[in-house]
């Protein structure tokens, strides 16, 4: 219920989705969601997936990809009371070049580029960005078994994201409160 004080969460995440996906329904998404003339907060976290390559081409160009960033901004400015990126998770490489699932290879290092452009995008738009690909990254180093997959984190792998970005998130959503 959109009354009471406690958030209503959405996870609209969809397995395999890039920027052109989100793009493709997110605005619609918002508005759904928008009651009372109550604008929702927007998390977004994406590009993972644009940066993974399949038969050697990546799936979303790093330039397409910040593009994408920029008509994400513009679309949720006006739909939005506080829209915040939130940066990618490491993988495990040794599972993930290729993955088990079809032939797209995920590897750190673009992973690494595609959340620094989202940085980049960010500061240039004075969107909040809570980063998070070094801190998981040194996760994964410490303590194994976090991305069975090599891509997608467990419950506890899950709990070092919420680790990683609640205090940054507490911050975010006090801004301007």
């Amino acid at each position: 219920d959109f009354d009471k004080d406690q958030p209503t969460i959405f996870n609209l995440g969809v397995s395999a989705d890039n920027t052109e996906d989100i793009l493709a329904r997110i605005e619609n998404e918002t508005k759904a969601r928008t009651r009372h003339g109550k604008l929702p907060i927007v998390i977004v976290q994406i590009g993972v997936n644009d940066s993974s390559l399949r038969g050697g081409r990546v799936q979303v160009g790093l330039e397409a990809y910040r593009k994408n960033l920029e008509m994400i901004i513009n679309k949720m400015l006006p739909l939005s009371s506080k829209l915040i990126f939130v940066g990618s998770s490491a993988c495990d490489e040794s599972k993930t070049t290729p993955v088990s699932w079809g032939e797209y290879y995920y590897r750190n290092r673009d992973i690494k580029r595609y959340e620094d452009a989202m940085r980049t995008v960010a500061q240039e738009y004075h969107i909040s960005f809570i980063p998070v690909f070094d801190e998981f990254m040194a996760a994964t180093n410490e303590r194994k078994g976090l991305l069975p997959d090599g891509l997608h984190p467990n419950n506890e792998g899950h709990q070092v994201m919420y680790e990683i970005v609640k205090q940054r998130l507490s911050e975010v959503l006090d801004e301007g409160a």
